[in-house]
């Protein structure tokens, strides 16, 4: 597909456009850009039409010159943006890794436009789970990330090892495709957007959504959520924990897949999502 480019709130964002029916925008995580979709989206442009972004920082997307403008927030509003921009009012949003938190802002957040949110392999901050202990020592990364000047320096100094080390987890992943995301990765800035992001993730959002919980506030917008029977969120209670601070949630597991649903699954993945909008008279 082509890419398509569009000024959003004072920076060039790239995005894909394809299908027919009720708009939905697929927004991706680490280490990954909106390549990440490219499986799925065929099974759904039938019956939708799909915008699929690289969030500001990420793949062909512009590096702001404030990596802290790198946040689930300013994303969020970055979607709403392009979306009207594009001339649509309501869409499905469907978010993914670090793609779920900006999907949570935008169901919380902007309810007259988000028709509903589907959340892959995510937990939702403010639900009491807090952050636990990762026997596997695959998570290092979240206390390193935030190493300030440190991680800047160690990963700047050889993005292509430091981000290969994540693309080699993934099996599945072919040549071209991990080829694809490492110059993606390792452009100007992308270091710095990468870190921004999860600087804000794992400091700022618990501490709003804890807050919002406190308050009271829970979700209305409807919410689909399923998460990987072999991936991080495997043993943690993910649909419970997202009844806790949404009213209108359904979910569950998806069987012989890792944390890259939409890659080992796409099939899978697009028969919930689709589902998911036949139940709210949007295919």
């Amino acid at each position: 597909m082509p890419t398509e480019r569009m000024k959003v709130n004072g920076l060039l964002v790239a995005y894909n456009r394809s299908g027919r029916g009720f708009p939905a925008l697929l927004l991706h995580g680490f280490p990954r850009t909106r390549r990440v979709w490219d499986a799925l989206t065929p099974l759904l442009t039938d019956r939708l039409s799909v915008v699929a972004l690289d969030r500001r920082g990420y793949g062909e997307s512009e590096r702001p010159a404030d990596p802290a403008t790198c946040n689930p927030r300013q994303h969020a509003a970055d979607a709403i943006e392009l979306m009207g921009s594009l001339g649509i009012d309501r869409f499905l949003v469907v978010g993914h890794d670090l793609g779920a938190p900006v999907a949570r802002h935008l169901a919380a957040d902007y309810p007259e436009q988000v028709a509903g949110a589907v959340i892959m392999d995510a937990t939702p901050d403010g639900a009491g789970l807090g952050r636990r202990p990762d026997p596997t020592g695959r998570s290092w990364y979240l206390d390193f990330f935030r190493q300030r000047g440190v991680a800047e320096a160690i990963v700047g100094h050889d993005p292509a090892l430091f981000f290969g080390l994540f693309l080699d987890r993934h099996k599945h992943l072919k040549s071209e495709e991990r080829a694809a995301y490492l110059e993606a990765y390792c452009q100007k800035g992308s270091v710095e957007a990468v870190l921004a992001d999860y600087r804000s993730l794992l400091e700022d959002e618990p501490e709003y959504w804890e807050t919002q919980a406190q308050a009271g506030q829970r979700m209305d917008t409807p919410l689909c959520v399923f998460w990987a029977e072999r991936g991080p969120m495997a043993s943690l209670p993910v649909l419970e924990a997202w009844r806790r601070v949404a009213s209108d949630v359904r979910g569950a597991g998806v069987a012989d897949t890792a944390h890259y649903i939409q890659e080992e699954q796409p099939g899978e993945s697009a028969r919930r999502i689709l589902a998911f909008a036949v139940e709210l008279g949007l295919a």
